[in-house]
C-alpha cells in the first residue's frame, strides 16, 4: 500500500485517468472546472492494461492504441495534457499520483454493482483504496458545487474529511452541511438527542475559527445505517467529502469500507480523503 502523504489544499495538481467513455470525458470536464476555480493544472493520462499480443499482433495493437489515444486527445481538446502509458491500470494510475505529486485524482465511475462489480470489479474503488492522495470519483456531467455534504462519525480521524471539506466550501463558496448518522441515540442521558446533537456541535467547533466563519456549516443528525443516509442525504447535495477509512486489506476486501458503500451507491460525486486511523489517533488542528 502507497504511504499516505498530508492533502494539500488547494490542489494545484490534478490526475484524471482517461479511457473512451463517457464517464471519463465528464471526469475531464469536471477537473477542467475544479481547476478553474482552484487555479489549478490538469493532466490527463490513459493507461492502457498489459496484455499478450503475438509478433503478428503488436504492429496492429501498437496503430489501434494511437488511434485511440488521437480520438481521445480529439474530444478533449486540442490543448489538453494528455499522457499515454502502458501498463497495469490501477498501479499506473496510482504511481503517476504518488511519484509525480499529483494532489487530486479526479475519475469517472462505470457505477457498477451486484453480480458486474463482482466479475469486473472497480478501477475507482481500487484507486480510493489506495490513493495517497484524495479521489473525487463522478458519473455525471461537469456541475458547480454549490452545496456540500460532509459524513462525520466524530472519531478523530474523520476531522480530515471533515477540514477538506470545509476548506473545498470556502474556496468554491459553496453551502457546507455536516451530517452524523447515530446508530441510536445516546441513552443514559436526560435528553439523548440533544446529547448527540452537543456532540456533533463540539466536533465541528474544532475547526479553525476562520474556516468555520468562512463555510458556516449547517449540522444535520440522523439515527439509522450510515451508508444508507449518506447516499440519502446526498439527493439534496453537489458534491459527498469523506474520509476513506483504512482498515487493513482484509477486511476491506471482504466488508469494504463506508466510503466505498457509498461510492457504489451514490450518484453524486464523491471526493474521498486518505486517512489512516492509527496515526490520526488524538489528531489535533493548528
Amino acid at each position: 500500500m502507497n504511504k499516505k502523504r498530508e492533502p494539500r489544499f488547494p490542489p494545484k495538481n490534478i490526475l484524471v485517468p482517461l479511457d473512451d467513455s463517457a464517464a471519463s470525458i465528464a471526469a475531464w470536464k469536471q477537473a477542467q472546472s475544479l481547476a478553474k476555480s482552484l487555479g489549478a493544472r490538469v493532466q490527463g493520462l490513459y493507461a492502457r492494461g498489459w496484455t499478450y499480443h503475438s509478433p503478428a499482433d503488436l504492429a496492429f495493437g501498437k496503430r489501434d492504441w494511437r488511434d485511440t489515444v488521437d480520438a481521445l486527445r480529439a474530444r478533449l481538446g486540442a490543448d489538453a495534457d494528455l499522457r499515454r502509458v502502458d501498463g497495469p491500470i490501477e498501479e499506473t494510475i496510482l504511481s503517476w499520483g504518488k511519484h509525480l505529486k499529483f494532489d487530486l485524482i479526479v475519475m469517472g465511475t462505470h457505477g457498477r454493482t451486484g453480480l458486474e462489480r463482482a466479475l469486473k470489479g472497480s478501477v475507482a474503488e481500487h484507486i480510493v483504496r489506495h490513493a495517497s492522495v484524495p479521489v473525487l470519483v463522478t458519473r455525471l456531467p461537469a456541475r458547480r458545487f454549490g452545496s456540500i455534504l460532509a459524513p462525520v462519525n466524530l472519531e478523530p480521524y474523520s476531522m480530515e474529511g471533515l477540514l477538506y471539506a470545509a476548506k473545498t466550501a470556502a474556496a468554491l463558496k459553496a453551502r457546507l452541511t455536516v451530517l452524523h448518522v447515530h446508530g441510536s441515540p445516546l441513552y443514559g442521558s436526560a435528553d439523548p438527542v440533544k446529547a448527540s446533537k452537543k456532540l456533533l456541535a463540539d466536533f465541528i467547533a474544532r475547526l479553525p475559527p476562520r474556516l468555520r466563519e468562512a463555510c458556516r456549516p449547517k449540522e444535520v443528525l440522523v439515527f439509522g445505517r450510515p451508508d444508507d443516509e449518506i447516499v440519502a442525504a446526498a439527493g439534496r447535495a453537489d458534491l459527498v467529502v469523506l474520509a476513506a477509512r483504512r482498515r487493513g486489506y482484509l477486511r476491506d476486501s471482504i466488508l469494504g469500507t463506508t466510503a466505498e458503500r457509498v461510492l457504489r451507491h451514490c450518484h453524486k460525486p464523491v471526493l474521498a480523503v486518505p486517512v489512516d486511523p492509527v496515526k490520526r489517533r488524538g489528531y489535533a488542528l493548528d
